[in-house]
């Protein structure tokens, strides 16, 4: 079977159908628009002789595709008997059923204003090697369909740009957006990540009962507290700059629930909980960050990297 897909996007924005993983710093920028939270995630060690199905592609793994999976898993994610994703989430009410920045023309409103790197890294996955990338594809041009769109294509198309063919990513914008994608993700890892998995491990990554509560093939969705302490606690300035955050997000959250309020949807009412739930770890959180410091020797090289990531959305 020839593992050729093309792709053309018309920004029809039906994919757009829910707010995105986006990193701290982009969180940061659009702060006023998407709700933050974390998104964890369970994520199957891959080996070799395992059969990945994709429609009617498959492929039958062998040791070098094995190696590129771990070497991602061991590049991105966080390990504890089991392998996980960590990453900061845009949240709103599902009931929606749109991201937070769709037009109501159907077009992206920050396309030009910082659109997050995840989205141009769409219809790929930056957690599958290169060669397997077309199993993606496949999988979710099944997807696009049920969407009524097609714009993921199985083979060349004259009116599509060729993405993947026989293992490779042909297209070179793809190439680049898969590597800021993951560049990103190794980021989030080292500048808060590794801090937040250590935070939760006893309370949930090795706790059974704790781990049960992250859906199949879905995630569990938390406060994105962790994350802000563990870059606040970097410098002074970093702490303001997570304070700035908590009360743009209590504004929105604000907003949110008052919007969700006027809908009377009883489906939102869960959302609704969880929501209050994130504004009181907020004040929480910003009790703790108002509150005088001892002063204390900082790690000024960390410091210094901290407040290189953060401030492209903070300046």
């Amino acid at each position: 079977m020839v593992n050729t897909f093309s792709f053309a996007c018309s920004a029809c924005g039906k994919c757009c159908n829910s707010p995105p993983a986006m990193t701290l710093p982009e969180l940061f920028r659009h702060r006023d628009l998407f709700i933050g939270c974390l998104a964890i995630g369970r994520v199957p060690r891959r080996r070799a002789g395992e059969r990945l199905r994709a429609g009617q592609h498959e492929s039958v793994l062998d040791e070098t595709d094995a190696a590129a999976f771990a070497s991602l898993a061991d590049t991105l994610l966080h390990g504890a008997g089991d392998t996980f994703s960590i990453v900061t989430q845009g949240y709103d009410y599902p009931s929606l059923a749109r991201c937070p920045a769709l037009e109501d023309d159907g077009r992206c409103g920050i396309h030009l204003k910082g659109k997050p790197v995840t989205c141009e890294v769409v219809p790929l996955d930056p957690l599958v090697p290169d060669t397997l990338q077309h199993l993606v594809l496949a999988g979710r041009n099944q997807s696009a369909l049920y969407l009524g769109t097609d714009c993921i294509q199985e083979g060349p198309r004259a009116d599509a740009t060729l993405l993947v063919a026989e293992g490779r990513i042909e297209d070179a914008n793809a190439q680049h957006a898969l590597a800021r994608r993951r560049h990103a993700l190794e980021q989030e890892k080292a500048m808060w990540g590794r801090a937040v998995f250590e935070s939760l491990r006893n309370d949930l990554f090795e706790s059974p009962a704790a781990l049960a509560r992250i859906p199949s093939g879905g995630f569990l969705t938390i406060s994105i507290v962790p994350a802000l302490l563990a870059v606040a606690g970097a410098s002074v300035r970093c702490r303001e700059w997570c304070l700035d955050y908590i009360d743009s997000q209590l504004a929105l959250i604000d907003r949110r629930v008052a919007q969700a309020l006027l809908r009377r949807r009883l489906d939102d009412r869960p959302v609704t909980q969880e929501l209050r739930g994130f504004a009181s770890a907020f004040q929480r959180a910003r009790t703790l960050l108002v509150a005088p410091k001892q002063s204390r020797n900082e790690d000024l090289v960390f410091a210094s990297s901290v407040e290189a990531y953060l401030s492209s959305a903070c300046n």
